[in-house]
């Protein structure tokens, strides 16, 4: 299985992103945007020829989008509401995705046999790992680590409210201190 690296700080910013090999070539573009219905990330090779791009179909609380290889449809993932929630299916290339957006560990079978794993290189998580089965795969398992990337800063924000609206009890200067006046003896 071929070893390919990405930064995971650079695709949250909606940068252009640039996958690495083991031995540091650069191998693969990321470019593009999420967030609006028809928005589009795509891969490229690093002499600029297009791989894939995976499209937003649809906004809400599962979004639903469209890998493309080629420029020809091959399937597409969306979230599903169940008791399985670590369990995601990529229709079209029969491919089933099991891991946990906590941790950001994934593995991708077709069947029995694996096609990928994903998991993070470094203890702060910024350097994300795909080991991947074959070339032809690689382009493919780029666009579903940036859509299980955003799934899982989604949930971090779901899970952390008060963190991400910028609000810490004590630290606005809106908030008026408590104040306790102590009372006359002499109920003056």
């Amino acid at each position: 299985m071929r070893q390919l690296y990405l930064n995971q700080a650079a695709l949250s910013a909606r940068a252009t992103t640039v996958i690495r090999d083991a031995q540091n070539q650069s191998c693969y573009l990321l470019v593009g945007k999420w967030g609006l219905r028809a928005d589009v990330l795509t891969v490229y090779l690093i002499d600029g020829s297009l791989e894939a791009e995976v499209r937003q179909e649809s906004l809400g609380l599962l979004p639903r989008f469209r890998l493309l290889y080629h420029r020809q449809p091959v399937g597409h993932v969306s979230k599903t509401f169940g008791v399985i929630r670590e369990v995601l299916f990529v229709r079209g290339l029969n491919w089933v995705i099991m891991g946990n957006l906590n941790s950001g560990r994934f593995r991708i079978f077709h069947g029995r046999e694996l096609i990928a794993n994903i998991a993070p290189v470094s203890a702060d998580g910024q350097t994300i790992s795909l080991a991947v089965d074959q070339p032809d795969h690689e382009a493919l398992v780029v666009c579903l680590a940036a859509i299980l990337d955003r799934w899982a800063k989604h949930q971090q924000r779901r899970l952390n409210p008060l963190k991400n609206r910028g609000w810490a009890p004590g630290l606005s200067s809106e908030v008026a201190p408590f104040v306790t006046h102590e009372r006359d003896p002499k109920g003056d």
